[in-house]
């Protein structure tokens, strides 16, 4: 659970959109999701190119190396003035998430009408300074920051959206002890809270001592090379997650996507519904 600081530059941003014209609280969680998955998406690719000049070796990029390319990253265009990156953002950047997506995970159907709803250029780029101050690689971040944005509908809860604690999660993590032959499901996944700590207790468990190294802030960088020979299995057919509302199947995948799961099998489904 997010307090203190944190949790007053939620309050704060949530307020932004509030007074931009923007009340719908769940228009403003899923604009705050796809503006949190652009500057996602941008370190995803800051930290393959460290890896890749690490280990010389290539790796597919997420965007074109051409100068409009390399526009479309979180990094750069929030550098733009408010009336340019507002148009740039919503004629280049979402169709550009639907194009990344669509060709390399299964996340494609959920952004293909990602829409950018923010009119005011002054909001766009207030909410682009704030996100960018959000510390969304420490832990699971993004999820304490989904799971408070929910307090905020005041229809939570009625369908059990209920974020499970972190604690309880990691040990239900440690209990199941997944091996990457096996398959893991998660019938009301949510946020993909479960399958996402999965995959990085996947990656403690299976990366060698010599592959083991430390970030720039001295944290430990689990790699799981050891997991090679499932790659395939792990990207593919290894985790799946059921939900009824479509904003979390929409957050879940993304949240699976930055975790290297490129086509874990999210689906829309009641699991207690009669089949």
């Amino acid at each position: 659970m997010i307090t203190g600081a944190l949790r007053n530059q939620i309050d704060q941003l949530w307020e932004k959109f509030w007074t931009g014209g923007i009340t719908n609280p769940l228009t403003v969680i899923e604009q705050i999701s796809f503006l949190m998955f652009a500057r996602l998406l941008d370190i995803q690719e800051t930290n393959n190119e460290r890896m890749a000049a690490r280990s010389g070796k290539p790796f597919k990029r997420l965007f074109p190396e051409t100068s409009e390319g390399q526009l479309l990253r979180w990094q750069n265009f929030r550098n733009l003035s408010g009336k340019a990156m507002l148009q740039h953002v919503k004629t280049k950047v979402f169709p550009h998430f639907a194009r990344v997506t669509l060709a390399e995970t299964d996340f494609g159907e959920y952004m293909r009408d990602a829409d950018l709803e923010i009119k005011s250029e002054s909001l766009l780029t207030i909410a682009v300074e704030m996100i960018e101050k959000l510390p969304l690689t420490q832990g699971d971040t993004k999820g304490d920051l989904y799971e408070y944005l929910l307090s905020k509908l005041t229809t939570a809860g009625i369908n059990g959206q209920f974020r499970t604690p972190r604690h309880i999660i990691d040990l239900m993590v440690a209990m199941v002890d997944i091996k990457p032959n096996e398959t893991l499901c998660d019938p009301a996944c949510g946020t993909a809270g479960f399958l996402a700590r999965s995959m990085e207790y996947l990656n403690r468990t299976h990366t060698s001592p010599d592959a083991l190294h430390q970030d720039e802030e001295g944290n430990a960088v689990y790699v799981g090379d050891l997991l090679e020979p499932y790659r395939e299995h792990i990207k593919h057919n290894m985790f799946w997650g059921f939900d009824f509302d479509t904003t979390m199947l929409c957050v879940s995948s993304m949240n699976m996507l930055l975790h290297g799961v490129t086509h874990a099998n999210i689906h829309y489904q009641d699991s207690l519904d009669d089949l």
